[in-house]
């Protein structure tokens, strides 16, 4: 790979495993400094499924500091603004600045109906695939606008251009995402500051094999048949991988894409498409 963001300062969220973790190790290839976070810890209460405990993110810093560049990796909940705040200060005082944000952080949790749904279901979805990309933004933007300009890259879904039965939570906050990168987008072009999102299908993750597995369960079949039913929403038939997500994030964190703002770029294996 191409030293594309030598010198570059970068954070990104929810990097302890997936698609995050791909993102920053291609940043990492490419000549970045890069700070990740998590979670770093098993359980959100909501969610029936593993969080990324804090050895994963030991692991995933080791992966990052064999590329050579500055790493730093935080326990961060990025529904705790002062967790957020810390997480940017110390990403600018350790590299000198800041250039890229990726707002990847984001749980899949529920599949019922939006009536059967609880309060905590409902609002936890909510703060943590949508607000917390305000919350590191907001923490970020005055580093980015003091450095000049700089790249904000929000992780949104598929499910933030289309319904999705079953997961009303998640296609709220991921339309959310959604409105919220078009209009940073035009706020903040005047400072050079970019702002655009991917919007992934299936990807190969912990947390789409989780779903795959509850609907196996629940239908009794294999997981293998559970996947070929999710992937009955894509043209092509296949799952996407980290890797292509990642190489989403960083063209539209390159310079190639400065004149590219207030984007939504499916990689949904054509999902949206029709």
């Amino acid at each position: 790979m191409s030293r594309d963001f030598e010198g570059k300062s970068v954070i990104v969220t929810g990097a302890a495993r997936g698609q995050g973790r791909e993102m920053a190790l291609q940043f990492a290839a490419a000549g970045a400094n890069v700070a990740i976070c998590d979670l770093g810890r098993d359980r959100v209460p909501t969610v029936d499924y593993e969080m990324s405990g804090s050895s994963l993110l030991d692991e995933a810093a080791e992966a990052l500091r064999a590329h050579g560049g500055k790493v730093i990796a935080r326990t961060c909940d990025v529904r705790d603004q002062q967790a957020v705040d810390a997480l940017v200060e110390t990403a600018v005082a350790e590299f000198g600045g800041l250039d890229i944000v990726v707002n990847n952080a984001g749980i899949l949790s529920g599949n019922r109906p939006v009536h059967e749904m609880s309060d905590e279901q409902f609002t936890t979805m909510i703060d943590i695939n949508l607000t917390s990309v305000w919350r590191v933004s907001r923490a970020a933007v005055p580093h980015l606008i003091a450095r000049g300009g700089g790249r904000i890259v929000n992780v949104s879904s598929a499910a933030g251009l289309v319904g999705a039965p079953g997961f009303g939570h998640y296609c709220a906050a991921k339309h959310g995402v959604v409105g919220l990168t078009k209009t940073m987008a035009a706020e903040l072009a005047p400072y050079s500051i970019t702002v655009n999102a991917i919007c992934p299908g299936l990807v190969d993750t912990r947390m789409v094999e989780h779903s795959a597995g509850q609907l196996a369960g629940q239908m009794g079949i294999s997981e293998d048949e559970a996947y070929d039913a999710f992937l009955a929403v894509h043209h092509i038939k296949e799952r996407i991988t980290p890797s292509q997500t990642a190489a989403a994030v960083l063209f539209l964190a390159s310079e190639p894409a400065r004149t590219t703002t207030g984007a939504c770029i499916p990689v949904d294996g054509g999902w949206t498409a029709t």
